[in-house]
């Protein structure tokens, strides 16, 4: 069937398929936060089929949770009550975690952990006309469930208080699964008059991040609402209101592992003390850290750990002549502390010596939030701008330089709106660059019945000249689920995982990681997390826990092939005769293809270089039948290869979105003259 005629076939029947078996759809929590040392219950609602719920998976210490038996286990329902236990010392800040069920591990879900008293929207009571009295400080759960919907709530402040604002709500729904339209909240502050004396929008990306200084003893009203006026009965928010001392950020930014350092606080807990203390954890990366004052502590700020020399801004430096000088290996923390200001910073290279320069302020999906969008700009000793980025890692600009002669070059840094202040700090790391690698994983999630399989995609990115081959293997794999091995090799950038699941496999599931080695370097996978785009795409969301579960049995039982090795010669073809095993009662339409791809755009393709799959010399559409082939071609050109592995799946379609996949055994493919 031509390629168009298998994608509109495609569309009709997920269009028209609804009833086959799906992984339950998390779309939001009730209440979305949960206080520190304490249980409370909290319901899971959302879409498809939450039956069978035996498990929740959290990838961080500190939250366990039992799930609440249901009345009736088998009957179907879209939500599920959990008892919540949240240690004394949990990790403040948004949680993920997945329930596992019978029909498979969930999408991903979010939870708010506080150290503050969790108070709950109380309907009817919380209009602009009868705003909810609340005690600062406390965490408010409520949802914006209709359009024009405006929730009020009324607190008691004195002159001279500090209040900070911070909503989650936007950051909550980031990673939900399917639910379409997304909140964007707008918080407002009224005096007792109806005066609005505060109010933002997008603080934290979408939510509303601020403080406020009051000016008078008095009563409050904080108003929240989507800036739209739109509303859904899924859109729940935490909002978090304190007259403690509050931190959006510290300077500097950057620190070295396992160092007691004085960090400045940006935000209201300056005007309690201008230096803090703080205890840096030994490991690596964005962390986040609580400032300490006697026996006042802020709430976790974000801080970059490294080993890198550090820095720090010294002004004036707004031109190229009064550049402060940056070490390589090095880094500098700095800030774009007004309006239109320019940070230069000098450095000596060589000739065709190749350097890394990034930014760390302002990173989507990490707790990273300066309010800088930052712009690199490298200078040669004229004047000349020889290389320029702006946003690499979501607004955080990085560039790789390679120095064209011996001497001084500078790098200019500025925000893209000529903005700045106290809200606008950075880390600049520079290194010289070596190769390297980083891996991703799609999708997300595996779920396989006893004897039934499915794959994983691994896609390997190298920089800077790296070229080794990447062994990759996956941990944590939940009893009876065993995985094939893979080495991507270096002439490909993609890999296939077959995850099976024995015969007498239990129910059970658990957190993986995926992790790449090659030339003593490892890295850790980052997963795909699956979400809805409007119009029917697949969306694609950086997630951080993988899982696994062994489900009942599955929709497809076994997807058999004739051989599991195939050998091709450069210009020549070959047929896989595929039969599925389905399951007694399971008579829905399938697919199959040995590539990862929806309406015809391609995710994922583990073929060998120069191997490609002739759509129409392939039977993929097996509508309610069983029996189907797949043809493969090398070109006259392809490269000799041995033994890369690749999968054929069938897939079932859930909905318009979503497709599960349930894979053959391994087929190893090589090209060879």
């Amino acid at each position: 069937m031509p390629r168009l005629l298998a994608i509109v076939a495609f569309v009709v029947l997920t269009a028209s398929v609804h009833a086959q078996t799906s992984f339950p759809m998390i779309t939001h929590t009730v209440p979305t936060a949960a206080q520190r040392g304490t249980t409370a219950e909290v319901s899971v609602e959302g879409l498809m089929n939450f039956a069978g719920a035996y498990k929740v998976l959290f990838r961080e210490p500190g939250l366990t949770a039992e799930v609440v038996p249901a009345k009736d286990p088998k009957a179907t329902t879209r939500s599920v009550k959990l008892k919540l236990t949240v240690a004394p010392d949990a990790r403040v800040g948004v949680h993920d975690f997945r329930l596992a069920t019978a029909l498979g591990v969930s999408s991903l879900g979010q939870l708010l952990i506080t150290p503050d008293p969790i108070l709950v929207e109380q309907p009817g009571k919380n209009t602009p006309k009868g705003p909810q009295a609340i005690a600062l400080p406390c965490v408010i759960c409520g949802r914006i469930e209709i359009a024009e919907n405006v929730d009020a709530y009324k607190f008691a402040a004195k002159a001279g208080q500090r209040i900070t604002v911070e909503t989650f709500a936007a950051r909550i729904q980031d990673k939900i699964h399917d639910l379409q339209k997304h909140i964007d909240p707008l918080v407002a502050i009224l005096d007792a008059n109806g005066r609005e004396l505060a109010a933002d929008d997008d603080g934290h990306y979408a939510d509303p991040a601020f403080t406020f200084t009051v000016p008078a003893d008095g009563d409050y009203t904080v108003l929240v609402r989507d800036a739209k006026y739109d509303g859904d009965p899924r859109w729940t928010y935490a909002l978090a209101i304190t007259n403690k001392p509050a931190a959006a950020h510290a300077f500097p930014l950057a620190v070295n592992p396992g160092a007691k350092a004085k960090l400045e606080p940006v935000g209201s807990a300056k005007a309690l003390a201008p230096l803090w203390d703080a205890n840096i954890s030994s490991a690596l990366g964005i962390q986040q850290i609580t400032l300490r004052n006697g026996t006042h502590e802020t709430n976790p700020v974000p801080v970059v750990v490294t080993d890198l020399p550090l820095g720090t801004e010294a002004e004036p430096n707004d031109a190229p002549k009064v550049a402060n000088r940056l070490s390589i290996p090095g880094g500098m923390n700095a800030r774009i502390g007004t309006k239109r200001d320019l940070d230069h910073f000098a450095f000596t290279a060589r000739k065709a010596e190749t350097i890394r320069f990034e930014i760390f302020a302002r990173r989507f999906g990490t707790p990273l939030r300066s309010q800088l969008d930052s712009m690199l700009d490298i200078l040669a000793p004229d004047g000349r701008v020889l290389a320029s980025n702006d946003d690499t890692n979501g607004k955080d600009a990085a560039l790789t330089f390679t120095a064209p002669a011996d001497g001084d070059y500078v790098i200019r840094v500025r925000d893209l709106n000529n903005k700045g202040d106290d809200a606008f700090p950075y880390f600049l790391a520079a290194s010289i660059a070596k190769p390297d690698f980083t891996i991703k994983l799609d999708p997300a999630k595996a779920m396989i019945g006893p004897g039934s399989r499915t794959a994983w995609y691994v896609t390997v990115a190298r920089t800077n000249g790296f070229t080794a081959p990447v062994k990759v293997e996956v941990r944590n794999l939940p009893k009876g689920v065993t995985v094939n091995a893979l080495t991507i090799p270096a002439t490909m950038t993609q890999g296939c995982l077959v995850l099976s699941a024995a015969a007498d496999a239990k129910l059970e599931a658990s957190v993986v990681e995926v992790v790449g080695t090659a030339e003593g370097l490892t890295r850790t996978a980052i997963p795909d997390e699956e979400i809805y785009l409007p119009g029917g795409g697949r969306g694609r969301f950086p997630a951080t826990m993988p899982a696994v579960a062994v489900t009942d049995a599955s929709d497809v039982l076994e997807v058999k092939v004739k051989t599991n090795r195939i050998t091709l010669k450069p210009g020549a073809e070959a047929k896989i005769e595929v039969e599925v095993k389905r399951r007694a009662d399971y008579d829905k339409p399938l697919t199959l293809d040995v590539i990862l791809r929806h309406l015809g755009q391609k995710f994922a393709d583990s073929l060998p270089p120069g191997v490609t799959m002739v759509d129409a010399k392939s039977k993929t559409l097996l509508g309610t039948g069983s029996v189907g082939h797949i043809t493969l071609k090398a070109a006259p050109d392809a490269a000799e290869i041995a033994d890369v592995p690749i999968a054929v799946q069938a897939f079932v379609p859930v909905n318009f979105v979503v497709k599960i996949g349930y894979s053959s055994e391994p087929i190893l493919v090589s090209v060879k003259k």
